[in-house]
């Protein structure tokens, strides 16, 4: 008999795809063609990686009221969850950046019912 995990957490796979950032036209970066870019390393993110970004987009921006809101905190967050450099998502089309935006705006106050 095998033994079951029953801590183990599987998320349905519409879920899991709702964490891939699809381009509505390829992306060209250093020589490569992308046509999506997987972003499930957000669900694997610390509230330590939250601060660092946090940081980091304080330091562009200066005070900002709302910082996750913006395309920079997007842009930080995915590059961290993605292991791609930073350049890759700010040089995305402007419709593409507020795709990636609205992505991990709706990951991060998603409606999970855990607030």
């Amino acid at each position: 008999m095998s033994e079951k995990n029953e801590n183990a957490i599987v998320l349905p796979a519409a879920e899991k795809n709702e964490l891939i950032l699809r381009f509505a036209k390829s992306y060209r970066f250093e020589g490569a063609e992308y046509s999506e870019v997987d972003l499930t390393g957000l669900e694997n993110m610390s509230a330590g990686d939250l601060c660092a970004v946090g940081k980091l987009v304080s330091r562009s921006l200066g005070a900002t009221p709302v910082p996750e809101l913006t395309v920079d905190y997007a842009v930080y967050m995915a590059a961290r969850a993605s292991g791609k450099p930073v350049e890759f998502f700010q040089r995305l089309p402007a419709k593409e950046a507020i795709k990636l935006k609205n992505l991990v705006t709706s990951f991060l106050y998603g409606g999970d019912g855990e607030e």
